[in-house]
């Protein structure tokens, strides 16, 4: 357990640090910034430290929160059991065997834990794609799970994970109407720090008839929704975007993710419709067959991307793992394919840094609230150490967060004001219980026989 009596509250001033703004009006300067009522309220040089907490922010950066759009939190409890599986050991595990046995107490403690290694790692919003609705009570625990971790989430509302096989292959069942009691019980107001969007299969995993009955439920409720697009040779075979395009279903409240192998035609239509787009480059370098990530592919057609982690049984829960994987997979497909990687855009760290915080924010809709660092937004903020031996001499903020960050150099975190993260401790009172929880979740999903596809 985290001490707590040194911990900031109300009135917050950090004195002289490298403020990476993300604010294309107020760009990288030294400064300071003041945290008041749960919002920024000035930042600027020498400002007044009256009655305000001070923070020394020599030799640290502050930047707006990462925004991670799209990440199952729910398999909380078995993060690293799948390093190197390709998407039909994925499914075997997760879906088939293990989600069926989950109960609302493992979601409730996969999703806590989840939570907290994202406020851990800096990202304070997180956009969590769930798709363990097997009862109404796992809707619930997964709900309240990222309301107890105190993060800023999206909670987008995906199917069940009982019969996978109807559900995702081609499945003709629509969309979960239990939706309709969250958005009226759970989830009414958009003001909240946990919200309702939904997390629909489209295309790829349903067909075009069901994605369009499930596209008019969302847009019904007045939230936003996100598929899976462009995975493996699902993309040009059921081409998820275009298939939406034709059917007039395309618009700026949709999130695409991945679209590794979505087609040239499907990113103009996506950059034409002003939908967004979340590139999980870590997970697309790593599971075999997915594609490579669409970073570049998709700055060609305009599209600036955000950033996510997907899933933690596979990747690190962490951004600076992602940024440093779209560098990486830029530099692969230049040598192995350099008369496609040479037509498409770069990129520099200021780029990625800007995908993981403003773009994310754009992307859930959150943009008018958090991903920059600007007067009237939430303060949603990180602090993040420059002068340790992985980052000095800090001669670029950007390339060095960049290039050798990692979640033990963010020291402090801050959602909608509240210290969430405390010099390099979290400071959420319950770790060890969590801890214990999702040990014993685990040991008892783990002792599952494996169920054939």
């Amino acid at each position: 357990m985290t001490m707590t009596s040194d911990i900031p509250g109300g009135r917050i001033l950090i004195r002289g640090a490298r403020i990476l703004t993300q604010d294309p009006k107020l760009g990288e300067f030294t400064g300071d910034i003041i945290v008041d009522g749960g919002v920024i309220a000035e930042i600027g040089p020498k400002l007044d430290d009256t009655g305000a907490t001070v923070i020394d922010g020599t030799d640290r950066a502050v930047l707006p929160g990462f925004v991670d759009t799209h990440r199952h939190t729910w398999q909380g409890a078995v993060r690293q059991t799948g390093i190197g599986w390709d998407f039909p050991s994925y499914r075997q595990h997760i879906q088939l065997t293990w989600g069926p046995e989950y109960t609302p107490d493992d979601v409730y403690w996969g999703n806590l834990l989840g939570a907290l290694n994202a406020l851990d790692a800096g990202i304070t919003t997180l956009r969590d794609e769930s798709h363990i609705q097997n009862s109404p009570a796992h809707t619930d625990q997964a709900i309240t799970a990222l309301q107890d971790s105190g993060i800023r989430a999206a909670f987008a509302y995906g199917w069940p994970s009982i019969d996978s096989n109807t559900w995702m292959l081609r499945g003709e069942a629509t969309h979960p109407e239990d939706i309709r009691r969250v958005r009226s019980d759970l989830l009414a107001d958009d003001n909240a720090l946990v919200t309702l969007q939904a997390m629909l299969r489209g295309p790829e995993l349903s067909t075009t008839e069901v994605s369009a009955k499930d596209l008019g439920l969302a847009r019904e409720l007045g939230i936003r929704s996100s598929m899976h697009v462009g995975n493996g040779v699902w993309g040009p075979m059921f081409r998820g975007i275009g298939s939406l395009g034709e059917a007039g279903l395309l618009g700026d409240d949709l999130l695409f993710i991945h679209c590794c192998t979505s087609d040239d035609d499907e990113l103009k239509m996506l950059a034409d419709s002003g939908g967004t787009a979340s590139v999980a480059a870590a997970l697309e370098a790593v599971m075999p067959g997915l594609g490579a990530p669409a970073t570049g592919r998709l700055l060609k057609f305009g599209i600036r991307p955000s950033f996510s982690i997907d899933t933690e049984a596979t990747v690190a829960g962490d951004m600076f793992n992602v940024m440093r994987a779209a560098i990486a997979a830029r530099g692969v497909g230049l040598s192995l394919l350099p008369e496609v990687y040479d037509d498409l855009p770069s990129f520099t760290p200021a780029d990625l840094l800007e995908f993981a915080t403003l773009q994310g924010a754009r992307a859930t809709g959150l943009d008018g609230r958090t991903g920059s660092l600007t007067v009237g937004k939430a303060a949603d903020l990180i602090v993040i150490r420059l002068h340790d031996l992985a980052t000095q001499p800090a001669t670029d903020a950007a390339a060095s967060i960049v290039g050798a960050g990692s979640p033990a150099l963010v020291e402090t975190v801050l959602v909608a004001g509240e210290v969430k993260k405390w010099k390099g401790a979290l400071t959420h009172p319950s770790l060890a219980t969590v801890r214990a929880r999702v040990e014993e979740s685990r040991d008892r999903l783990l002792a599952t026989p494996l169920v054939d596809g």
